[in-house]
């Protein structure tokens, strides 16, 4: 069937498309809707500046009295729930320092706190405790920002007299984490940092991070000497972080023992930005608003009384709706007036003792200027300037109701036309678009139900016949990896039946054995052949390794695997001349191919202590003895197999009587396992600590044990290489009803000819 001849509007691509078609039909009407709507809004500012302008400055006045009263009852609030923590932490430090040291805890020691590595484990970067540019500059880090929700921190006395008090207080106070802990979960951000000085110079902190200044001494700190001096809670703020240089508040209180002396003080920090949330709220009037913390203090400057600034807040020249608290320092700690009428006048309207407004100049521009008291002549005082106030209105008062009228019309005309230029483009897409899509909705549907001849013939001349053509090749594509993977399923199958599927019954020894593959198929290998050669049971455990992974390896392993099941017979030749015999075979099959096989082969003579084992090229199996807690391991010389003919393989002997020995013959898959899938690597030093923790288990239970730290170790991610295992361990007390080993053992050979 003849094609038609495409149309120049079919020859677009489809963005094209569909962007002109948006634009005809879409675009060009709300344009002028907004144009209009935009006049429209003009005129109400121009008509509602007048007329609002004394209710705006009345509503501002009352709101921003309210930040400076709502400012400065969170802070007295917020105060006392903070002086009750304290008192908290200080009756359970009273507690400890009354009980033993702690033998054997981990102590945190500020010196040992190192991102680098991390140490400790659950070391974070927290943004809140980042310290300031000023203080990076100052000491060249920014390790303060490093912390430990996990751990408290403790900060020896320089002085080496006090050091030895300084850490048994240390091991006594050690119990107060679980305390931290649970505060911190409960109240968050207001507990920004949790400390304790001692008299000996120890300094203990929550959460744990480094960034101290080097000789830290907390009775030199102001929140120390002013808790000692009141013996009891102070207020002070702000002061400066010792490890990030950022605005705090704190409180402190004296650490009594039980004769009723000061032994120390506790502390608690808060954040500025976190104590003082008024900059937030004073934003939402002008981002050119201020919020000051300020106290009554006698000017020497000017000898008569005046406000000196505690702390005030600045906007961020590269964002003005962000706001930091800063302190009062040198002359711009006092409070500069227009003159003195404009001083006497703000300083009699909060002497009353209550908040207010007041509407004056200050920093040379009208402003509206509320405060609150706070504590012993203090004061919040919130700024505003009056012009900042009439430029953020946006409320529409008589003249909205006409221009909203006005507005709805055309929003509603506009609404119609769009409607209706939409339903004719739908009606277009339906036939340009649709059709085609519901075409190839159709071929996927077939290719689902297993039809990988399914094919689509239309042409559109534009990216979808790209699409179409895509398809088309994904059928054979599909139908060829479908096919291979049954091939790989029934490999995976043959290959798990060639494994044993129960362990040995051998008097005198527990065995248990497990593989894992990282492919369908793998190259790794364990088997047991059980023989009873002149009366004497021997049981033959070989563990294997080929090169790579995959359908290659899981071929040789077979092979191998053949190879060593006809050599393993009732003869009384060596075990080394067996595996001998095994190499000159299989260097025949994987000549030219690059491929070899690692081997351990061990052989148990039953009624004896006597074990034989070759070493083919194949890690040595590791010995661990309960009695004397020693690592061996079961060494000796040999090329792995497959790699030269008429090679000579050694074979090993050992006298074993310690009970409870156990011995793990494994593959590389164990000890290279590495963490989270590219990190540190598992290593043979976890696999002993792993192995004498659990001794005293069965064999089972150490394999199991072992599978899952290296699983837990990989953090579930697949394995890179396989992992296999055999653990043995000597228990006389094991399987000694086994009197005939060939019968005891009939359900294992009924399983392997199975």
């Amino acid at each position: 069937m003849a094609r038609k001849k495409l149309t120049f509007f079919h020859r677009l691509s489809l963005r094209w498309k569909l962007f002109l078609t948006l634009f005809l039909f879409s675009v060009l009407p709300i344009c002028g809707t907004l144009v209009t709507v935009e006049r429209l809004e003009t005129d109400i500012k121009e008509y509602l500046y007048e007329s609002t302008r004394n209710d705006l400055v009345t509503e501002a006045s009352q709101s921003i009295e309210k930040i400076a009263v709502n400012s400065a009852s969170d802070l007295e609030n917020s105060e006392r729930m903070r002086s009750l923590i304290v008192e908290v932490v200080a009756l359970a430090a009273q507690y400890f320092l009354n009980m033993q040291p702690v033998d054997g805890e981990d102590i945190l020691y500020s010196d040992q706190i190192d991102p680098s590595i991390p140490y400790p484990e659950d070391l974070v970067v927290d943004p809140k405790h980042a310290p300031t540019r000023e203080h990076i500059v100052k000491y060249g880090t920014d390790i303060g920002k490093y912390i430990s929700y996990g751990k408290l921190g403790f900060s020896l006395p320089w002085k080496e007299p006090e050091k030895a008090v300084a850490i048994r207080q240390a091991k006594q106070l050690v119990r107060l984490a679980p305390l931290f802990k649970a505060l911190k979960k409960s109240y968050g951000d207001v507990l920004y940092n949790l400390y304790i000085g001692m008299q000996s110079g120890l300094f203990l902190y929550y959460p744990a991070h480094a960034g101290l200044p080097e000789s830290y001494d907390p009775r030199e700190r102001i929140w120390y000497r002013l808790a000692l001096e009141e013996k009891g809670i102070v207020w002070r703020a702000p002061l400066r972080g010792a490890s990030t240089g950022r605005l705090l508040f704190t409180v402190s209180a004296p650490l009594f023992n039980e004769a009723k002396e000061i032994v120390g003080v506790v502390g608690l920090d808060i954040l500025m930005e976190q104590g003082l949330t008024g900059g937030n709220v004073t934003a939402v009037w002008s981002k050119n608003a201020r919020l000051i913390l300020a106290e009554e203090a006698d000017d020497k400057g000017t000898g008569s009384a005046g406000l000196r600034m505690i702390a005030h807040t600045y906007t961020h020249r590269e964002n003005r709706t962000r706001y930091s608290w800063v302190m009062g320092r040198g002359d711009k700690q006092w409070i500069k007036f227009e003159n003195t009428e404009a001083k006497a006048k703000f300083m009699n309207a909060i002497a009353s003792g209550t908040s207010g407004t007041l509407r004056m100049r200050w920093d040379g521009e009208d402003s509206l200027v509320a405060w609150a008291p706070f504590k012993r002549n203090s004061y919040f005082i919130a700024i505003v300037p009056e012009k900042d106030v009439m430029h953020l209105t946006n409320q529409i008062l008589a003249y909205l109701h006409w221009a909203s009228s006005a507005q709805q019309r055309i929003v509603e005309i506009a609404v119609v036309v769009i409607i209706f230029l939409t339903f004719l483009f739908a009606m277009y897409a339906s036939q340009t678009i649709s059709k085609p899509m519901n075409l190839m909705i159709e071929a996927f549907r077939e290719l689902a139900k297993g039809n990988f001849s399914a094919r689509v013939d239309f042409k559109t001349g534009d990216e979808r016949d790209t699409l179409v053509d895509t398809f088309n090749t994904i059928g054979p594509q599909l139908e060829h990896l479908v096919e291979t993977q049954q091939a790989l399923d029934v490999a995976h199958e043959i290959q798990e039946n060639l494994l044993p599927s129960t362990d040995p019954k051998l008097p005198g020894w527990q065995i248990s054995g497990a593989i894992r593959y990282c492919d369908q198929t793998g190259g790794d290998y364990y088997d047991y052949y059980m023989t009873a050669c002149e009366g004497v049971p021997v049981l033959s455990v070989v563990v294997g390794d080929v090169s790579g992974h995959g359908v290659a390896s899981a071929l040789l392993m077979t092979t191998a695997r053949a190879l060593l099941r006809v050599h393993t017979e009732c003869t009384r030749i060596s075990a080394a001349k067996r595996i001998s015999q095994v190499n000159n075979l299989l260097v025949q099959d994987v000549h030219g191919t690059g491929q070899f096989m690692t081997l351990f082969y061990l052989e148990i003579i039953g009624h004896s202590n006597k074990l034989c084992w070759v070493r083919a090229g194949h890690d040595p199996a590791i010995v661990y003895s309960p009695e004397e807690d020693e690592f061996t391991e079961l060494r000796g010389n040999g090329l792995p197999l497959g790699v030269l003919s008429r090679f000579e393989y050694e074979q090993s002997e050992i006298e074993l009587t310690q009970e409870g020995t156990v011995i793990l013959l494994g593959t590389d898959g164990i000890w290279e396992a590495r963490k989270g899938g590219n990190g540190e690597l598992y290593g043979k030093d976890r696999v002993r600590e792993l192995i004498r923790e659990h001794a005293s288990e069965s064999a089972e239970d150490i394999r199991n044990r072992l599978l899952d730290a290296v699983e837990a170790w990989q953090k579930n991610v697949p394995n890179a290489d396989d992992v296999t295992l055999v653990v043995l361990k000597k228990d006389k007390h094991i399987h000694t009803g086994c009197k005939d080993v060939a019968v005891c053992n009939l359900d294992f050979f009924m399983k392997k000819e199975g």
